[in-house]
């Protein structure tokens, strides 16, 4: 991150540790002149023609403006300044970025931000040595460990999730009904990825902390939900929720699912029979 007279600039570097996620949690974005775009589950706007760089980590949407100016509801963005967004709660924040360090973190194939991002990094070193700018070291791509921010976004940084944490808006209440709702939807579909997107990861990444073992194992387990008929349809009832635990339904009287709260998302832990 960058301070003082220019305000914060932060630095927006993926994790190289990661494969999946280096492919999976940042956009290349050229939007024309009023055009209006939404990714991961945030609406933007150009001003004027607009390239960006958009980053999803298990916190934050950040949107880093490198030509033009990008809008996120009030808040407006230029060149070298970034939109912050919380994923649950929180209203969008204007910063700067540190562009050498961005540019560092792009995939080869983005040609087209390498004359921008160097004339950017090019201001910020001068800015830097007459004392306008100082670095401060956090990273909005991964504002916690990187160890335990890849482990994360292996559950968390899929669409499903995503869009049920931007719904609910930070309320718990909320983001169990929706979440269990989505799950029963997804069940009498027999859409057997959206079930695994929201099954608790933790039985099957305990058992074996490597994404590319636990999360096959998770999809498969799913795939299991998705041909249960019972459970399918005992769906053709309404879901109930339970009047005295707030994280658990009803799936049409016959069965009872169980939530549980892992890092600010709701994730399905039990399906069992109502005795």
């Amino acid at each position: 991150m960058l301070g003082k007279a220019f305000g914060a600039a932060l630095i927006i570097t993926g994790l190289p540790t990661n494969a999946h996620a280096q492919s999976a949690d940042r956009l290349l974005v050229t939007l024309a002149a009023g055009e209006e775009a939404s990714h991961y589950g945030v609406s933007y706007r150009a001003a004027v023609a607009t390239r960006a760089v958009l980053v999803q980590s298990s916190e934050l949407i950040t949107a880093a403006v490198i030509e033009g100016t990008l809008v996120q509801g009030d808040v407006a963005a230029q060149a070298g300044q970034a939109l912050v967004t919380p994923i649950d709660a929180g209203r969008t924040r204007r910063y700067g970025f540190d562009a050498a360090r961005l540019a560092a973190s792009l995939p080869p194939h983005w040609t087209q931000t390498e004359a921008p991002l160097a004339a950017l990094a090019q201001v910020q070193r001068r800015r830097e040595f007459w004392g306008l700018i100082e670095p401060v070291g956090i990273n909005a791509a991964a504002p916690v460990a990187p160890e335990a921010e890849a482990f994360r976004r292996a559950y968390l940084g899929n669409d499903t999730i995503l869009s049920l944490r931007r719904a609910a808006g930070g309320n718990r209440a909320t983001l169990a009904s929706l979440t269990v709702q989505r799950f029963a939807e997804a069940v009498a579909a027999g859409d057997a990825a959206t079930i695994a997107d929201l099954i608790d990861p933790m039985p099957f990444s305990e058992a074996n902390g490597d994404p590319a073992i636990w999360l096959p194992a998770r999809a498969a387990f799913a795939a299991r939900l998705a041909s249960d008929g019972a459970l399918a349809r005992a769906l053709a009832v309404p879901v109930a929720a339970s009047t005295d635990n707030p994280q658990s339904f009803e799936l049409g009287g016959a069965f009872r699912v169980g939530l549980v709260m892992r890092d600010r998302a709701m994730f399905v832990a039990e399906v069992e029979p109502i005795q």
